[in-house]
C-alpha cells in the first residue's frame, strides 16, 4: 500500500521523481524476550532485486551466489557499517526516549532467488519491562533514499521467555514523518498482561 502511495506521489508532487528511493527494502523483526523483558531485536533486511544485483556483483567474488566469511565481512565492512551512522534505519524508544544501538552483532547474509537478505541482531542496551514501560519500534531511512518497512504483521514476531504474555500493533508513525511529512512510516508497539 505504502509503494502505491509512493508512486501517486511521484506523479502528482513536482520535484519528487527527483527524491524517490533507490533502494527497497522488506523489514522484518524478530523482538526477543527474556525472562519477560524485551533484550533485543533480530533484524532481517530483504533487498529489491536491483540493488541484490549490485551487491551480489560487487561482493560475491568467486561469483558462486553464496557468500563466504570473507565474503560476508567484505559486504559488511563496505555495504552494511554505513548504517549504523542512521541507527540501522531502526528507530526505538522506551517511554518516548530514543535507544542508541550499540554496535549490530550476527551480521549474515542469503541469497533467495534475486533477493539478497542480511540478517543481524541489535541488543538493546537495558532490558525493557513492557508491563511497565512503553516500546515502540520504526524502520525508515529520513531522506527516503532508502525505502525500508515493515510491510504487514507477518514482518513483526514476538520470541522468548515472556513473550507469550506480549502482542504488538502496527500503524502509521506521525512522529517519524518522513519527505517532509509526505510519507509515514510503519510504527510497532508491544504491550504485555
Amino acid at each position: 500500500m505504502r509503494r502505491l502511495v509512493l508512486a501517486a506521489l511521484v506523479l502528482a508532487w513536482p520535484g519528487m521523481a527527483l527524491a524517490h528511493p533507490h533502494i527497497l527494502i522488506d523489514a522484518h523483526a524478530v523482538i526477543e524476550f527474556n525472562e519477560g523483558r524485551i533484550v533485543g531485536l533480530r533484524m532481517a533486511w530483504k533487498f529489491d532485486s536491483a540493488y541484490s544485483s549490485s551487491l551480489v556483483e560487487d561482493f560475491d567474488t568467486d561469483k558462486d551466489k553464496r557468500f563466504s566469511p570473507a565474503e560476508t565481512k567484505a559486504l559488511e565492512t563496505g555495504a552494511f557499517q554505513d548504517s549504523r551512522n542512521q541507527g540501522y534505519f531502526t528507530v526505538a524508544a522506551v517511554d518516548g526516549k530514543p535507544v542508541t544501538w550499540p554496535a549490530a552483532s550476527d551480521f549474515q547474509i542469503a541469497v533467495a532467488g534475486n533477493a539478497l537478505i542480511y540478517t543481524f541482531r541489535l541488543a538493546l542496551p537495558q532490558p525493557v519491562d513492557p508491563r511497565r514501560q512503553a516500546f515502540k519500534l520504526s524502520t525508515f531511512e529520513e531522506s527516503f533514499y532508502v525505502d525500508v518497512d515493515f510491510r504487514n504483521d507477518a514482518a513483526i514476531a514476538l520470541t522468548g521467555d515472556g513473550a507469550e504474555r506480549c502482542r504488538f500493533t502496527r500503524g502509521p508513525d506521525h512522529a517519524n514523518a518522513v519527505w517532509g511529512g509526505a510519507l509515514l512510516p510503519t510504527k510497532v508497539e508491544v504491550t504485555c498482561k
